[in-house]
């Protein structure tokens, strides 16, 4: 690195210095736009000639003299007993936006759930709640959903419906033709029963099971193969001292990332146990997890088989053992020197240890299970009998796809699953339904799969219907409606009960088999009712496992069949579909505040991209929005290319999840459906393609949308680390005051503010983010902050209060990654309270910077003036098209127009709520009982909210703290946000 280089930097060209970029930056309202950008049609006048006429005296007595639109409220002609107008009602429940189940808090006011946070008591999520998890609840007032049934298209009554499915079934099942029922692969314990209820009803029935991802799947095939049975294994990433990841993004998208957050940040957490877990991790693509890690190995796909591989034939010479099957798998190109010093450190930690590995090869994960028990974790790091067992009598997509094309099926029955859109064969799916008799969907809308089949049922949303999950075994997470059914839609598992013939609603259903089945386990002396009542408030039970019995035995001969065939030709560029944190698999791909947040490695918004290493992007000439063609065998996809560091010289990478054709005005036609570039291998899908793939450079240009474009620090330590020795030999290591940088200054024309009260403060711990940004949703949906839209996105003004820096260090293709959540710094000395002319931002008596909306008349000046660079301007009213997407809106935060300046207020209204409650109940407040959207949803607890002036508070104590530090000292603005140094355990003995 040249001396001319920065430390830090944000993107190539900031590294680079480019004089452009640099010339960009200095001016923060350049009127050019974006290559690429259309302008907008100019007004006849523009704001800034406005105010040059009409001076800002006028300006302000012209908004002033605005009458505000009359509003009439209707009041309750029978109130509830239990809802109080002004109050919040909060319903414990289980998230259903992914497979892994978490433990939720659901937030209404006056009947209408609007936020969603986690459940504290529940032993496995633990109070954490990812971004999709966080974005669910605009999903419910998606205008886009079915709102009735249909048969052939036609809105149909339910009574109809059910009639001619239940006869059309009938009769297949007696004349013996097959019933193939499509579900996800984890669904819940009484929807597995509702389902085994409906085989038993139809004998020719059997069940097929889909995973658009493949990583689920793979994972139990693997465990099918090296223990017998198909299951999902509880993973302790709080019991390891030595982590390593082959490709497994277990922060971001792999299996439960909210519980494995929770539990990587607990092992890592060397200020309280002064020791921190290792992590390695080895991947093609810059991920989450890797940014995360204390060493990271780029490495490219058809390596990583041979990598574990590597690896296990070194665990096994410490052990003395032999692996049979190894011989055949090709020497990994990844250096010995990196493998002898991690099987060096994952034995020496032995038990302690655990290995991991993503994507959806099974012989990878085959060689993951070997490693670990080669290390000899089982019921420490890795727990089997604390695992899921999945449906062992499943049968796989490829083998339906078979007997549809033999024209073998009567019926299909299609629940939580679009494979029309995430199957490489998707397109062929819709003639070879055309000869099924009976074709049945219960997703939520007419989707690329609802909309082939004869009969829709459409589902409730998890917000609407009663369900249970068991997210580790003898962990049950009860879900519970909040919300009557906003359309005409019936619990899915209530259709297929139906169905089968048991007139039994769901919930009575569901009730019946925690009554039969659960209570016995509970070991309680209550009776049934106490202990349903208890499990409804709560959400979750803590239950004694069904069965006593061992966990299966390793099967060390099966290790040599697992890898037969698994050796590849590896290609110049080898292409791998990947999951971005925030639109996963592309379900909720309707849903705007996911397409909205910031990607947080390529900081890009709306669609997807090619991600190329710097040094190929080089070689090639590809420079960020370029437009290239990617192709695999005949098939091809036009996308912008994303210059992306980290990413390894030979691989390519597309995000999964875009593309949709049928799922509503939000996600339809956004970037392009990458599940067609998957191959398929004796039936098998694999979402890495390892040869043959083909890279072709357009003069096209599409830009992106991407949202961290001020890309300097300027030489400023605005994010600084240690190395973990250096921590514990002195706490302010890494800390240490930078020559021109050095704190406040001594002198100041500012007269300073009294605080007799609480003065509120926020603290960040930098070790512990690893920027998974459920902060930014969390605050999005609690501040009605608006969904501004691609185009919008592309000229940078982008609404989010919060944002998530991210910043390298090191070399492109191999760069360490710092996250730094930023939000309005409230300063003591705030620079934008000086220039504004209307005092629209002023102090308050307890150190909150305010933004008073109905004064602000937009001059921008404190954004000019703000130097964090976190204020947001209304360029327009953001309105909701459908007035049901209104419902959503928190009450307690008014939501702002046009011409208004607006930023992160630390959640005022939770400050004034949290007031209120300990004055109605006649006590002081504590520390604790106020958190911040952002605070409350951290999967890693990273931020502290709190009276500062408390000097038993969290935040008072963290901001004495050797690691604290604030942004911009040298100001003297004296910000009330504090950072902690983050600290590495890289063993090198330094941060660098």
């Amino acid at each position: 690195m040249s001396e001319t280089t920065p430390k830090y930097w944000q993107s190539l060209a900031a590294r680079a210095g480019e004089p452009a970029l640099l010339e960009r930056s200095r001016d923060e309202f350049a009127e050019e736009l974006p290559v690429g950008v259309a302008a907008q049609a100019p007004d006849q006048s523009s704001r800034r000639d406005f105010f040059k006429v009409m001076g800002l005296s006028a300006a302000a007595a012209m908004v002033a003299c605005q009458r505000a639109p009359v509003q009439k409220a209707v009041p309750f002609i029978a109130k509830p007993d239990e809802l109080t107008p002004g109050l919040a009602l909060w319903y414990a429940s289980t998230c259903g936006a992914c497979s892994a189940q978490c433990g939720v808090l659901l937030k209404t006011r006056d009947g209408r759930p609007i936020k969603v946070e986690g459940n504290e008591e529940h032993p496995v999520s633990r109070g954490g709640v990812c971004a999709v998890g966080q974005a669910s609840v605009l999903s419910l007032y998606d205008a886009n959903r079915s709102r009735w049934p249909s048969v052939g298209g036609s809105r149909a009554a339910w009574a109809d419906l059910d009639k001619a499915v239940t006869e059309g079934l009938r009769k297949l099942a007696g004349e013996g033709r097959a019933i193939r029922l499509v579900l996800p692969w984890v669904m819940g314990p009484t929807a597995e029963a509702a389902v085994a209820r409906f085989l038993s009803a139809f004998p020719t029935a059997r069940t097929v099971r889909f995973d658009a991802t493949g990583e689920l799947e793979a994972i139990a095939e693997a465990y099918r193969l090296t223990h017998g049975t198909r299951l999902v294994p509880d993973y302790r990433f709080d019991q390891a001292k030595v982590i390593a990841s082959f490709g497994a993004d277990f922060l971001g998208t792999w299996v439960s990332p909210v519980a494995f957050t929770r539990q990587y940040t607990s092992a890592r957490d060397a200020a309280g146990k002064r020791e921190m877990a290792r992590h390695w991790q080895l991947e093609p693509l810059m991920s989450l997890t890797g940014a995360s890690a204390d060493r990271r190995v780029p490495v490219a796909p058809s390596d990583l088989v041979p990598a574990l591989a590597g690896l296990v034939k070194r665990l096994a010479e410490k052990a003395g053992r032999d692996v049979a099957g190894l011989t055949g798998v090709p020497e990994a190109r990844v250096s010995t020197d990196v493998l002898d010093m991690l099987a060096g450190e994952l034995w020496a930690a032995k038990e302690k240890a655990l290995v991991v590995c993503g994507g959806d090869e099974p012989a990878a994960y085959v060689l993951a299970n070997v490693a670990n028990e080669l290390l000899g974790n089982a019921g420490t790091t890795v727990s089997i009998s604390g695992g899921l067992t999945l449906d062992e009598g499943a049968m796989s997509f490829g083998e339906l796809l078979g007997e549809l094309e033999a024209k073998q099926v009567g019926a299909v029955l299609f629940h939580g699953v679009n494979p029309a859109y995430a199957h490489p064969k998707g397109e062929a799916l819709a003639g070879l339904l055309k000869d099924v008799a009976v074709t049945v969907a219960t997703n939520d809308r007419l989707d690329e799969t609802a909309s082939l089949v004869g009969f829709h049922a459409p589902d409730h949303t998890p917000l609407e219907s009663w369900g249970d999950a068991e997210p580790r075994r003898g962990v049950l997470g009860l879900r519970q409606p909040v919300v009557s059914p906003l359309y005409e839609t019936r619990g899915a598992m209530e259709s297929l009960l139906r169905w089968a013939g048991v007139e039994q609603p769901y919930d009575d259903f569901l009730r019946a088999r925690w009554e039969a089945e659960v209570f016995p386990r509970a070991n309680v002396a209550t009776g049934f009712q106490s202990f349903w009542d208890e499990s409804v408030r709560q959400g979750v039970v803590v239950v004694l496992p069904r069965t006593t019995t061992e966990a299966p035995a390793f099967r060390p001969e099966s290790v040599a069949a697992a890898l037969r065939g698994s050796a590849v030709t590896a290609g110049e560029l080898e292409l791998v579909l990947y999951q971005k944190v925030g639109l996963r698999d592309g379900a909720l791909a309707n849903n705007g505040w996911l397409h909205e947040m910031p990607d947080p490695i390529s900081k890009a918004t709306w669609g997807n991209y090619l991600c190329v290493a710097p040094s190929t992007a080089s070689k090639l000439g590809i420079s960020d929005g370029q437009v290239v063609e990617v192709g695999i065998g005949g098939r091809t996809l036009a996308v912008p290319a994303l210059v992306q560091p980290g990413t390894h010289p030979r691989a390519l990478g597309l995000a999964m999840g875009y593309g949709r054709t049928k799922v509503g005005r939000i996600g339809n036609d956004v970037g392009e459906n990458a599940f067609g570039l998957a191959s398929l291998t004796n039936g098998k899908v694999r979402r890495a393609a390892l040869g043959g793939v083909r890279l072709r450079v357009t003069p096209e240009h599409k830009p992106l949308a991407l949202s961290q474009i001020h890309a300097s620090m300027e030489g400023r330590g605005l994010v600084r680390e240690a190395e973990l020795a250096e921590f514990l030999a002195n706490p302010s290591a890494g800390n240490e005051k930078e020559e021109g940088h050095g704190g406040g200054h001594p002198l100041s024309i500012w007269s300073g503010h009294e605080y007799k009260g609480h003065k509120w403060a926020l603290a960040v711990d930098l070790s512990a983010c690893t920027g998974c940004s459920a902060c930014v949703v969390s605050c999005q949906a609690e501040n009605n902050i608006p969904i501004v839209g691609e185009d919008e996105a592309r000229r940078q003004r982008e609404m989010h209060w919060m944002r998530i820096d991210r910043y390298y260090e090191g070399e492109p293709d191999a760069p360490r990654v710092v996250h730094q959540p930023m939000m309005c710094q409230h300063c003591e000395n705030a620079p934008c309270e000086t220039v504004c002319p209307v005092l629209a931002t002023v102090h308050s008596s307890e150190g909150l910077n305010q933004q008073v909306y109905n004064r602000c008349v937009g001059t921008r000046y404190c954004a000019n003036n703000c130097p964090t660079k976190v204020r947001r301007f209304n360029w327009f009213d953001y309105k909701h098209d459908e007035p049901i997407e209104r419902m959503v809106l928190n009450p307690d935060v008014v939501v702002r127009t046009r011409g208004v300046m607006e930023k992160c207020s630390l959640c005022v209204q939770r400050v004034q709520e949290g007031k209120a409650l300990a004055k109605r109940e006649g006590r002081e407040l504590r520390d604790g009982d106020i958190r911040t959207a952002c605070q409350q949803s951290c999967p890693a607890r990273a931020i502290h909210f709190g009276d500062i002036n408390d000097p038993n508070s969290d935040v008072a104590k963290l901001a004495k703290s050797g690691r604290a530090y604030r942004l911009l000292e040298e100001l003297n603005i004296g910000p009330a946000v504090t950072y902690l140094t983050k600290v590495r355990n890289t063993g090198n003995g330094s941060a660098t």
